[in-house]
């Protein structure tokens, strides 16, 4: 959850931003809320409405979309390149000359899964990727989101 990841200033600066994106939206009514309360019922039961993508009750779902829309996921091969700058010996087997990662991925591959994985945990517990909707982004990348967001509607 990202409330627990990122530092309260930013989670609170991407929760504005995922308000100003969005539009509160009367279920009951089907229609766009223009005020706190619908027009048409008086209900302040609100759910959030994104143009192109639907409506759904809370914020977190369009903070999600919105950082995955908008930041690009870290992918493996980000973390095989950091560990083979950590490991930057080869291993020869045979004739054939490997990466220590590549031969590790070729012969161990859980091992090299489980290697990943702690390398991308440290990075989390570090503070440095928050993971969204199964998806790993840099914090950096979602904080200059946010930075843009809020000086376009200032």
């Amino acid at each position: 959850m990202l409330t627990e990841t990122l530092d309260q200033k930013t989670y609170e600066n991407l929760v504005t931003v995922a308000y100003r994106k969005s539009k509160p939206f009367c279920y009951s009514c089907c229609k766009e809320v223009k005020e706190k309360n619908c027009s048409s019922c008086s209900s302040d039961d609100n759910m959030r409405l994104l143009d192109g993508v639907g409506v759904e009750y809370g914020i977190e779902w369009v903070i999600e979309h919105l950082v995955s829309e908008n930041c690009a996921p870290i992918d493996d091969e980000y973390a095989k390149e950091s560990l083979t700058s950590c490991y930057e010996e080869t291993v020869k087997i045979g004739w054939i000359e490997y990466d220590m990662m590549s031969a590790i991925e070729i012969l161990d591959p859980i091992s090299y899964r489980i290697a990943l994985d702690e390398y991308m945990d440290s990075l989390r517990a570090d503070g440095e990727i928050v993971e969204v909707d199964g998806d790993d982004y840099w914090v950096s990348d979602i904080e200059r989101f946010v930075e843009l967001n809020l000086e376009e509607a200032a």
